[in-house]
């Protein structure tokens, strides 16, 4: 059996949070002259140099916290000679090279802000939009066509008919004709 698990208030004070943090949608810019790439939750992204990644908020942070340090790691190493050991970035460093390469774009919608109406009618656009195909026309049935009719239709068409033919096999014996561009006489 499954535990449950309690969640404590500040347990769920870091969730909402968290989840507040993931609603808003940020702008990562490579201010770098060079590609970046770096992994975030297992998923290798890569931004070329002076391009733009739309994402989630804490996400970009992740991926800006790591370009500036590449930036200004390379910087610090070039001008620090090689025997010296030198602390390569600090936090207001980091911080700032962070303004520039991230800048605000949106934000979601809190679940709790939406009625409980607009969140099904969002819900139900998202479905229909990934879901709700076109059905498919019905097709007309064909006209009920009589024994007689196929024969004389099969005869017009200057073909013989076996009288002990069913009428399934008569219906495919006219298809055929019509696939084989056997046209009744006097529609030549």
């Amino acid at each position: 059996m499954p535990e449950t698990v309690v969640k404590d208030s500040s347990q769920r004070e870091m969730e909402r949070k968290a989840e507040e943090l993931e609603r808003k949608i940020v702008r990562f810019t490579n201010i770098d002259h060079e590609s970046f790439t770096h992994s975030y939750r297992g998923v290798s992204i890569k931004v070329d140099a002076g391009k733009n990644y739309v994402g989630r908020l804490p996400e970009v942070d992740h991926l800006a916290t790591h370009l500036a340090r590449k930036i200004l790691a390379r910087e610090k190493k070039k001008n620090t000679p090689k025997d010296r050991g030198v602390n390569l970035w600090n936090t207001q460093e980091v911080d700032e090279l962070k303004a520039k390469i991230i800048s605000p774009v949106g934000e979601e919608l809190s679940p709790d802000v939406i009625s409980p109406e607009a969140a099904r009618k969002l819900d139900q656009e998202r479905l229909a939009k990934e879901f709700d195909k076109p059905e498919p026309k019905p097709r007309t049935p064909a006209p009920k066509v009589t024994r007689k009719q196929l024969i004389e239709d099969l005869e017009s068409r200057g073909l013989k008919v076996d009288p002990a033919s069913t009428n399934e096999q008569l219906q495919e014996q006219v298809l055929q004709a019509e696939a084989d561009g056997v046209l009744p006489k006097g529609n030549e």
